[in-house]
């Protein structure tokens, strides 16, 4: 049932854009993020970029966490590169993840160090590793009503020590809906991310990823957003955990896995754990109800056509999240074709 409803979504978009079909098409540029510490892709990672025509890469650099003892940001999760003569074959985008607990306790004077701090790690990095050139930085954080200030501050900060870059900050749906409260980003351009639309916490949530209908709820004010935007849509799955529907955490890329065993019964949306097993190397227990949760393609297809009629701009890039070898496996070659091609 719910593969006829995807693929119901998919051909209603398709006809959808075909009303659109004197519309000139869009310059767009295809863009992989790879959010792993160290960049070694296998060879079909490589084979897949490089036959989807991708360009660039999204590659997280560090992230910058809180402190508590020292009450001050610091990096982690620094990248390690172990193949840099494909990676110089891209355009690379240095990523920046910062958590959001870095803005409660951060004072004005710590937002301008950080900035620095910032740029320099990035450069000393991205230079060890052949791409000390880079054009664009972006900065990846979900700032919050009481987080804001202080982060637009580091924003802006960040815009000073890179006069010379682009300077992009990732998006979510919810902070295009009410700009009014979230502020817009004073920054050179967006990227929004097309995914977790839904409140994964929540017991009767159908798909907390991407939903089209839910997708629907947000799309009115993207063509207003005063800001240039690019698009992320997503190709990952996860099994959500709930303990006496509380939720109680996630494992990724095992959704598969809950049909091949006599441990996990089908229940509405997910499934009930029927005794204390593992799935995907983590415990769950007896009673604790899971619900799987995919990008599947053609409703990821659809959002792209959903996005791509409200989109003013002629150009475009579309990165999809992540590249992986377990994530791309689920998806044929005229799929993810089809994926980027939602957004011409």
């Amino acid at each position: 049932m719910q593969r006829s409803t995807a693929t119901l979504v998919f051909i209603l978009a398709l006809f959808v854009g075909s009303c659109n079909g004197n519309r000139k098409p869009r310059e767009t540029e295809r863009a992989f993020y790879y959010w792993k510490s160290v960049f070694a892709p296998t060879v079909y990672e490589k084979q897949q970029a490089d036959s989807l025509g991708v360009t660039t890469l999204y590659i997280k650099l560090f992230d910058v966490v809180w402190n508590p003892l020292k009450k001050e940001p610091e990096p982690a999760a620094k990248l390690l590169v172990k193949d840099s003569a494909w990676l110089l074959q891209k355009r690379i985008i240095p990523t920046i993840f910062i958590t959001n607990e870095c803005f409660y306790a951060l004072d004005s004077t710590q937002a301008n160090q950080l900035a620095i701090n910032i740029t320099r790690l990035a450069d000393k990095l991205a230079t060890q590793n052949g791409f000390g050139r880079y054009e664009e930085l972006q900065i990846d954080c979900d700032w919050s009503g009481t987080t804001r200030d202080r982060y637009f501050q580091l924003l802006r900060a960040l815009k000073t020590v890179n006069s010379s870059r682009t300077l992009s900050a990732t998006i979510r749906l919810h902070q295009v809906k009410y700009k009014g409260s979230a502020g817009v980003p004073p920054v050179d351009r967006g990227l929004l991310m097309c995914y977790n639309m839904g409140d994964l916490q929540q017991v009767n949530v159908r798909n907390s990823i991407i939903d089209a209908q839910e997708f629907r709820r947000y799309i009115q004010r993207i063509a207003t957003y005063p800001l240039p935007l690019d698009a992320g849509l997503p190709l990952f799955s996860w099994v959500v955990i709930f303990d006496k529907d509380r939720f109680a955490g996630l494992i990724r890329n095992t959704t598969s896995a809950l049909e091949n065993t006599s441990a996990f019964k089908k229940s509405g949306a997910g499934y009930r754990v029927q005794k204390d097993t593992l799935l995907g190397g983590r415990p769950v227990k007896g009673g604790q109800f899971l619900r799987p949760e995919t990008s599947e393609a053609p409703v990821v297809t659809a959002v792209g056509r959903l996005l791509s009629d409200r989109l003013p701009g002629r150009r475009l890039r579309v990165a999809l999240y992540h590249l992986d070898s377990v994530t791309l496996s689920k998806y044929s070659f005229y799929e993810m074709e089809s994926i980027y091609n939602s957004l011409y």
